[in-house]
């Protein structure tokens, strides 16, 4: 029965981080967003767009530090690069960028 109660607790702290960034609707990490952009360049729109390019196109670990680093306004460059297969991040970020120029711009 441990086993089981340590297996559970720990799945839980791994599952807790994306719970608390589930309840945080694009409109509420964008609006924190443009609230704190020093250059006033930010749109709603254009952060809302970023927003989905990002939640389709990256995994879901590189996901939840990106929406993170958005909100709280948090440099999480190391911890992106401490992820497994760092030229995995490097791709997806890529990928995102090419997917936001055709489609957001």
């Amino acid at each position: 029965m441990t086993t089981i109660k340590h297996i559970a607790g720990a799945a839980a702290l791994l599952i807790l981080p994306q719970l608390a960034l589930a309840d945080r609707p694009p409109q509420a990490v964008c609006q924190k967003m443009v609230e704190g952009d020093p250059s006033g360049q930010i749109t709603m729109e254009e952060c809302l767009c970023t927003y989905n390019v990002a939640d389709t196109v990256l995994d879901d670990d590189i996901k939840a530090l990106l929406f993170q680093s958005w909100y709280s306004g948090e440099n999480v460059t190391e911890q992106l690069e401490a992820l497994p297969e760092p030229k995995r991040v490097q791709k997806q970020f890529k990928t995102m960028e090419r997917t936001f120029n055709k489609n957001c711009l």
